[in-house]
């Protein structure tokens, strides 16, 4: 399955588009109160964040991550009143926008992939 989403991103190489700010756009359109939470974060904290998301998705074992995700997840719900189910609309953002910027090259493999790390990511995140 992280073949297919390292695929679906390589394939992002061939297109200009800011996929970071895609992404965003879409996070926000879901979560308008998202983006007033992230007011104080650049776009340098910005793209590290998805640089971030980005190395989630494609990782081999989720569970030796478990110790990280439990400190960020805590660490962002103490300092920014952050919720577990933004993490979720956040994956799935990031979805929409590669489905959406690939286009026709987006193959039906890709959704399950993308849907299926998604749950593994939010399970991950869901630690209350």
């Amino acid at each position: 399955m992280n073949d297919l989403i390292a695929e679906s991103l390589e394939l992002l190489s061939e297109s200009e588009v800011d996929i970071y700010g895609r992404v965003y756009e879409h996070f926000f359109s879901v979560n308008p109160g998202a983006q007033e939470l992230m007011t104080h974060m650049d776009e340098l904290t910005l793209g590290r964040m998805l640089e971030e998301v980005t190395r989630l998705l494609m990782v081999d074992d989720l569970g030796a991550e478990s110790a990280y995700v439990a400190f960020e997840y805590n660490n962002h719900k103490t300092a920014y009143s952050v919720q577990s189910s933004m993490y979720r609309q956040l994956f799935d953002a990031f979805a929409v926008a590669v489905k959406e910027i690939l286009g026709g090259a987006w193959r039906p493999e890709f959704d399950e992939a993308w849907v299926s790390r998604a749950k593994e990511l939010e399970q991950a995140f869901d630690l209350g």
